[in-house]
């Protein structure tokens, strides 16, 4: 406010002088001024010179009553500025601070992602042996399910084998010496005994095909404790569990199945049993144990035709029925 009052005295001030000098000039160039005009000059510019030492006693007056308010002022504008320059400094350093948390933001969601494909990788894994666990159990269950059901059923009437006139050679069945039990005559003569055996199972195998399967799987089974292992056991036991499967008991067929890869896994009725194995566990509407059981065949037999079979059967499970 003084600054303004000083720039008005000196407005005022220089006003005055010209004003002053304008007269004298006129008066020095007409001197024709008569007294009553320079008169009213000098009244005009005492005017001025009053209002002048009104201006200047004015800013005297706030200069006494604000004593050094243009330092403060100064003082003032001084501060703002340093203020300005650490507000500046505050921000930029924010901003840095903001560049360093995003840098480190998109790292940790780097590791983030990379845990959660971890996890999820490491999960499907676990889920896969589980599934393989609970078929292994589902099994398990089954194999110690089924000695109840041979206690708890009664033993089952074995048919009398059959004795045919002609084997399936072509070559007549020698007869039994006098005095001699057949038994007695199968351990003097290991030759007949294994002919016994492909009759017995020959025998077993034609009542399979005329479609009476309680009949061919008791022979089948006689068969079996009647004669030591031979070339004709494991398909012995892939033809009982087939009557299994074929009367639609696919608890027993699966058991069965089971029984022949325990006691020889190299047979190459493997293939045949794992399919129809697995097959049996999606009759059962137990899915994801059969995927697993075919899943088995398919990397252990890749070249067989069974496997192509398998791979048929999980592609058409994994496509959803049409809506109608």
């Amino acid at each position: 406010m003084n600054i303004d009052l000083r720039k008005t005295a000196e407005v005022l001030k220089g006003r005055a002088g010209r004003m002053l000098c304008l007269a004298l000039s006129i008066a020095f160039i007409t001197g024709c001024a008569t007294t009553e005009e320079v008169g009213k000059l000098k009244w005009d510019i005492n005017k001025l010179r009053s209002e002048v030492k009104n201006i200047k006693q004015t800013s005297k007056s706030i200069e006494t009553k604000f004593p050094g308010q243009q330092k403060q002022f100064n003082e003032k504008n001084r501060e703002m500025e340093e203020a300005q320059q650490t507000t500046a400094k505050t921000v930029s350093d924010l901003l840095i601070k903001v560049q360093y948390l995003t840098t480190e933001v998109q790292m940790l969601t780097g590791r983030f992602e990379e845990a959660r494909y971890n996890s999820e990788k490491n999960s499907a894994e676990l889920k896969e042996s589980k599934e393989m666990l609970l078929a292994k159990m589902k099994q398990l269950e089954l194999m110690l399910e089924d000695p109840k059901k041979r206690v708890s059923e009664p033993k089952p009437v074995v048919p009398p084998k059959e004795e045919p006139k002609n084997s399936v050679t072509g070559v007549k069945e020698k007869e039994e010496e006098k005095g001699k039990t057949g038994e007695a005559a199968k351990d003097d003569e290991p030759e007949e005994d294994r002919t016994d055996a492909k009759d017995a199972y020959m025998a077993a195998y034609n009542s399979y095909k005329e479609e009476r399967t309680v009949e061919a799987r008791e022979r089948f089974k006689a068969m079996l404790m009647d004669y030591s292992e031979n070339e004709y056991s494991d398909n012995a036991r892939f033809w009982i569990a087939e009557s299994y499967y074929k009367d639609e008991n696919y608890e027993d067929a699966i058991l069965a199945y089971e029984e022949l890869f325990k006691k020889n896994p190299e047979s190459d009725k493997v293939p045949g049993a794992m399919l129809k194995q697995g097959l049996a566990f999606y009759a059962l509407k137990d899915t994801k144990t059969g995927r697993i059981i075919l899943e088995r065949l398919v990397d252990k037999f890749p070249e067989s035709d069974q496997a192509k079979l398998a791979i048929k059967k999980m592609n058409k499970a994994t496509v959803s029925p049409k809506k109608k």
